[in-house]
């Protein structure tokens, strides 16, 4: 049996000790800046008293060196040399900027989120600092930036939460969907980019739509989410607002996010129960849609899905103005020529979906559909429209047909250097849409006011019988499309002597008083048309101009009469407004010129 001396007990215990020590000490020159704190060549000589290694020491202050201090004291350097020690209280606007510069852009390069993880466990609370930061705008914008930058940094989540609290929410939903990862987030940003879209004006409407999509796209619980809030919007108020809104994010998920967004459709079905074929319609109508045009394939196989007796596909799926577009765009105006039966096809599947959402029959339906081919058929062979019975207009899936067809009629540069024939039948088709399809008439004058730019003065009789057209919304008092339909034909600045022409047959057929909003409208006209070009003194008692003096006039008594109405506040473009304030300083003598 072995022993053990006393002696050999005590110098075991002595190398335990020792190794306790050792490894104490160690752990002191593996924290961040050891070198630089003031006992750390003590602390090296008692490693070393233990056994420790000179080399080991080295090693290990060299990798736990950071640089801390020594950042602080260049930062102390730079604001020494901006005078904010020598009795200075404020740094100038630009030290500022270059100090934060500096500062921001080393975040940037150097931010981890895995450092943040613990934020929240540690017990302190809301950090101080990150008060401060948001506290500035260019502390929000680089919180911003960042959250763009690591969207699952639950820390960076947060901190716009908190700045969401603290009422920056026009600038967080500004920033857009980028910075939504944080569910509460992004269902704050969702509602106050709705309620921005709907209250803005028209030629700001797609850019915030696109930022609302972006947003709703940027994963498929959110993608869910929305539709789901837009589904249940349908039966309230405004419902049909809410539901033209979901159909266009679906064309946008279908078309920037994949054929799973289409699938995802037959998630969303109000009244029908599962069934397979919904996924598979819905994955065929999202093919259909992403393609340029249809396919004869794709439009048999949705065909034969729906024509079958059991299992048949929700008839939802259908109801989407995306996918009749493309069909009667296909069917009136073909980008390529395409076989009778695939036409037969189209007309079926049409069809299929009027007589389930209207009241027409399904007879009724397909006379109408032949009857508008015939026409176009009809009128491009030069036949006049006085020898056609234009009633099958009454049926709204063919008049929009006929609209598709005109629509590729217009940006057709060989028809319209060639067609000038059948002008007046195209004229006339505008004013039957026009005054037949309330519904179809912000669609008609969209066209009109897209194709004017192109057209121009280079067909100018037939830009001004289209102008004509669009005054028939006038008639119907529909004075809130025409200031919309105003507005875009300003904003793409159409011809202005086109817009001379227009504002003087509104006024041909428009006379005082005028409303408030009426005025703001043709007052807009009038300042892109050039008023300059379009006055006359009044007052005077002849003219050398007789025709000049005609058309001016009526324009000269407009200006005349808008001195004594009560416009809203900023209901005025600042042209107008000036406008306006030489008609009301300007003596009887001394009129505008």
């Amino acid at each position: 049996m072995a022993t053990t001396t006393k002696g050999e007990e005590e110098g075991g215990g002595m190398e335990v000790e020792h190794g306790d020590r050792m490894g104490q000490l160690e752990n002191v020159f593996q924290q961040k800046d050891a070198i630089t704190e003031p006992e750390v060549l003590d602390t090296i000589k008692q490693y070393v008293a233990v056994g420790g290694k000179p080399q080991t020491v080295v090693e290990m202050l060299s990798e736990s060196y950071v640089g801390y201090g020594a950042m602080i004291n260049v930062i102390l350097e730079w604001i020494n040399t901006f005078d904010l020690l020598k009795g200075s209280n404020e740094m100038k606007r630009e030290e500022k900027d270059c100090l934060w510069k500096f500062l921001s852009q080393f975040v940037r390069e150097n931010f981890d989120p895995a450092a943040f993880s613990d934020v929240f466990s540690s017990g302190g609370g809301f950090p101080e600092w990150l008060q401060g930061l948001i506290e500035f705008p260019e502390g929000r914008e680089l919180i911003y930036e960042l959250t763009d930058q690591h969207r699952n940094c639950l820390f960076l989540n947060f901190a716009v939460h908190h700045i969401l609290l603290q009422g920056f929410d026009k600038e967080v939903a500004a920033v857009g969907g980028s910075i939504s990862g944080n569910f509460n987030v992004f269902n704050r940003l969702f509602i106050k980019k709705v309620e921005e879209l709907y209250a803005s004006p028209d030629d700001e409407k797609d850019f915030i739509r696109n930022q609302l999509f972006q947003m709703c796209c940027s994963d498929e619980t959110k993608y869910a989410y929305s539709k789901l809030i837009l589904s249940k919007a349908f039966d309230m108020p405004y419902g049909g607002y809410f539901k033209r809104l979901a159909e266009q994010l679906e064309v946008y998920a279908g078309k920037n996010a994949g054929l799973t967004a289409w699938k995802m459709n037959s998630l969303f079905l109000s009244k029908s129960g599962y069934n397979s074929k919904n996924l598979e319609a819905a994955f065929c109508i999202g093919s259909i849609l992403r393609s340029s045009s249809t396919v004869l394939g794709e439009v048999q196989k949705l065909l034969r899905m729906y024509k079958q007796e059991d299992g048949r596909p929700s008839l939802e799926l259908l109801r989407n103005s995306q996918l009749m577009e493309k069909m009667l765009s296909d069917l009136f105006a073909p980008i390529r020529k395409i076989t009778d039966q695939h036409r037969i096809h189209i007309v079926d599947i049409i069809k299929e979906v009027v007589a389930h959402n209207s009241d027409t029959d399904v007879e009724s339906i397909s006379s109408a559909i032949s009857e508008a081919v015939a026409c176009t058929q009809s009128v491009s062979s030069g036949v006049k429209l006085a020898e056609i019975n234009l009633d099958f207009l009454d049926v709204p899936v063919a008049s929009i047909g006929i609209y598709q067809w005109l629509k590729m009629k217009l940006v057709d540069s060989e028809f319209l250097e060639s067609g000038n024939s059948i002008f007046p039948s195209l004229i006339q088709l505008l004013h039957e849409i026009l005054e037949r399809q309330p519904l179809q008439r912000s669609d008609v004058l969209n066209m009109i006011s897209d194709t004017l730019p192109h057209i121009g003065n280079s067909l100018h009789t037939l830009s001004r019988q289209m102008l004509d057209a669009a005054t028939v919304v006038l008639v119907h008092g529909d004075v809130a499309l025409f200031s919309s339909f105003s507005k875009n034909l300003v904003t793409q600045r159409v011809d202005r002597s086109l817009i001379r022409h227009l504002v003087r047959t509104v006024l041909s057929m428009v006379g005082p008083p005028y409303s408030a909003f009426f005025a703001s409208t043709v007052l807009r006209l009038v300042t892109a048309s050039g008023h300059d070009k379009i006055t006359t003194e009044r007052g005077r008692k002849s003219s050398p101009d007789k025709q000049s003096d005609k058309h001016s006039m009526p324009i000269v008594s407009f200006l005349a009469a808008c001195e004594s109405i009560e416009f809203a506040p900023n209901s005025l473009g600042p042209e107008e407004e000036s406008l306006l304030a030489g008609i009301r300083n300007k003596s009887s003598d001394h009129p505008l010129e």
